[in-house]
């Protein structure tokens, strides 16, 4: 279900929870910088989104017809449109995406290069990372009841103290698979190569995790994706036992690595993130 981003040099891997790299970028000239299309409705106006799904407010409108110009793409919503059916967005300007469904490209598709996220990179230095996280997670809290010191070992953990490629591209502290949507607080999604487990050995595949604008979107979006699935109910029940949270929701799935409770609580322990709590 989650998996961490990989960064060379970085501690051994949670081999179960999964090392995300990104899936390579076309070669160069393979990939277009912005590609012009038009918009094919075949009704009225296409809506512009803020980010690659209709969860999230209407930015403005295209005309059918109108001319487009595609400068990245974002895996994100599955739409089914006039033109195709797919799960990409197009970035057509700064916060505003349209769906790929309603789009059509002559003579062919162009190969569009995958959208990286503004820069919002946490400090370089353990202490000041975990101060930086812990004021993030601190606010995700006050709305969904993860104990901080538990959200600040997972960040280390899964970003690689921030250094993964999905957390630099992306601003992803948590490896939050698209699962069909971004949902309201990621951009989108991007398609990262990962290292999972199941009961009987460990693979190598690929997946779609989300990415955001900023740090505090990944904080919160961590917080809202462990209050909105029931498999993790019962960890919040002990909200005031950190090393208890953490165990729950790993035996409810979060992830395969059967090592990964005993990393967070190892790093709640050596770095005393109770203080946060």
């Amino acid at each position: 279900m989650i998996a961490r981003a990989l960064s060379a040099g970085l501690a051994t891997a949670v081999a179960a929870a999964g090392l995300a790299v990104p899936v390579p970028a076309p070669a160069a000239g393979a990939a277009a910088a912005a590609a012009t299309a038009r918009v094919s409705t075949g009704l009225g106006p296409l809506n512009v989104r803020n980010n690659a799904s209709v969860w999230n407010e209407r930015v403005g409108r295209l005309s059918d017809g109108a001319q487009l110009t595609a400068r990245c793409q974002l895996a994100g919503e599955k739409i089914s449109g006039t033109a195709r059916t797919t799960s990409l967005w197009l970035r057509i300007g700064t916060n505003r995406y349209v769906s790929d469904a309603y789009v059509a490209w002559r003579p062919r598709r162009p190969t569009l290069p995958w959208c990286d996220q503004p820069s919002d990179r946490a400090p370089r230095a353990q202490a000041e990372f975990i101060s930086w996280a812990a004021k993030r997670a601190k606010a995700s809290r006050s709305r969904y009841k993860v104990p901080v010191s538990v959200s600040v070992a997972q960040a280390i953990n899964e970003s690689g103290w921030g250094r993964s490629s999905l957390t630099t591209q992306g601003n992803a502290y948590f490896g939050i698979k698209c699962f069909g949507t971004p949902g309201p607080l990621a951009t989108g999604c991007r398609p990262y190569n990962t290292r999972e487990c199941n009961n009987d050995n460990c693979f190598d595949t690929t997946a779609t995790f989300r990415v955001y604008r900023s740090g505090a979107r990944s904080f919160m979006d961590h917080g809202r994706f462990l209050t909105v699935n029931p498999r993790y109910r019962n960890a919040f029940n002990y909200t005031d036992r950190p090393n208890r949270f953490a165990r729950e929701i790993h035996r409810a799935g979060y992830a395969t690595d059967p090592n990964y409770s005993d990393k967070l609580i190892a790093l709640m322990r050596r770095h005393n993130l109770y203080r946060f709590d």
